[in-house]
């Protein structure tokens, strides 16, 4: 499993993202998804991989990646997410990979 960081490229807090809003701000719109129950704040799966992202400190997404057919595959995904986060709150988003 991957866990990746997103965060604001200044370092500020993200703005409050309302929870309807979590389907189309988290889930990559170049990857076909689909919500399902599971960890964190909003799960989806995309091909064989299990997606959880959670906001679990200021300023900071947390996001997992199970499944994915490679690393590169699982940082496409989080890229995606970082870019889509940013769209949807007007800031810049920055993610590491924290483990792989």
């Amino acid at each position: 499993m991957a866990e990746y960081a997103i965060s604001t490229a200044s370092g500020d807090d993200w703005p409050a993202l309302p929870r309807d809003d979590f389907p189309s701000a988290l889930q990559p719109r170049a990857f076909e998804c689909h919500a399902i129950q599971g960890d964190g704040d909003h799960s989806f799966r995309t091909g064989s991989a299990t997606v959880s992202a959670s906001w679990e400190l200021a300023g900071t997404w947390y996001v997992y990646v199970d499944g994915a057919p490679t690393l590169d595959a699982a940082d496409a995904i989080v890229a995606g997410i970082a870019q889509q986060l940013g769209e949807a709150t007007g800031k810049t988003a920055t993610y590491c990979r924290i483990t792989d």
